[in-house]
């Protein structure tokens, strides 16, 4: 069962942070080698800055529609260098500014966009598309975007205005340069048994990668540098006591929810019998039904 979030914190399940690093970890070598870097709906920044490790090109925008989110943005991604932006990436206007902003602050050396898991947020992803094939065909930007795998839930995340899927994602392939680079990112699962008195390793693990497999997110790399960008993986030590402590926080916050939804259907219950209750007397009395438009009476017409 998936645990949907509007945006990733440092509170968000493990799991879930490291599929998030996952795609900016993709897109880290053409960002460290970019004159200008640009994360649209970049949210916190928390799994950027993770996967950047602190080092930023020369100029960076971080663009969302939430300033509260730009803000912590900015703290987890700090440095003059970086500048913040508020925009409705569902607009024309918002994209036009966006456009506008990246045009002027591109200069000689390369450009790379980022926009992970933001298509999905937007009522309109049209307007985004477009600007995105423009500044890529127009002024060499390379571009890097995902949208999830709704489909395969079969559930409606609240937090998303459009549903995704293979399907659809194979049409909005026919949006973008006929020239890019299609990735599918699928869930791994596993184990490790180390030493109870030896120091943090890092290990390789060798595991069987089948591209046929179901993909919890689509890719779509396009632009003059989406041959750099190869396949990866990522599998992070699950803290045990954090993923307890998540759920348990998890499974309170549900159960508080439902008793909430028994109380409001416990009071409209009773607000509906009271109406009732209501009504009648004033059947009784013949007088209007409260709470209900009177019906208009006829004029009376003199001879």
């Amino acid at each position: 069962m998936p645990d949907w979030q509007e945006r990733l914190t440092h509170d968000t399940e493990p799991a879930i942070r490291v599929e998030h690093q996952l795609r900016y970890a993709l897109a880290t070598p053409l960002v460290h080698a970019s004159a200008l870097w640009c994360d649209l709906g970049c949210g916190t920044g928390v799994g950027a800055a993770r996967a950047l490790g602190g080092k930023l090109p020369p100029r960076a925008l971080l663009v969302d529609v939430a300033p509260e989110a730009l803000e912590q943005a900015r703290r987890e991604l700090p440095g003059e260098n970086v500048s913040t932006m508020q925009a409705d990436l569902s607009t024309e206007d918002g994209v036009a500014s966006v456009v506008a902003a990246l045009t002027e602050q591109a200069g000689d050396g390369p450009a790379t966009i980022t926009c992970f898991e933001c298509i999905e947020h937007l009522e309109s992803f049209v307007p985004l598309v477009s600007g995105l094939v423009q500044l890529a065909e127009r002024h060499g930007f390379t571009v890097l975007l995902s949208v999830p795998n709704d489909a395969f839930w079969s559930i409606e995340n609240p937090h998303h205005q459009t549903s995704w899927g293979e399907g659809a994602f194979e049409e909005l392939r026919t949006l973008l340069p006929s020239e890019h680079v299609m990735l599918r990112q699928v869930v791994l699962q596993g184990s490790a048994v180390v030493r109870a008195d030896a120091a943090p390793e890092l290990r390789q693990v060798e595991t069987e990668l089948e591209a046929g497999g179901v993909p919890s997110h689509m890719l779509a790399v396009f632009g003059g540098e989406r041959e750099r960008v190869a396949p990866g993986a990522a599998v992070a030590q699950v803290d045990m006591e954090e993923q307890r402590r998540w759920e348990r926080q998890r499974e309170a916050d549900l159960s508080m929810l439902k008793e909430y939804g028994t109380e409001i259907q416990a009071m409209s219950k009773e607000l509906a019998e009271y109406r009732a209750y209501i009504h009648e007397l004033e059947r009784r009395l013949g007088l209007p039904l409260s709470g209900e438009p009177e019906q208009a009476q006829p004029s009376e017409q003199t001879a």
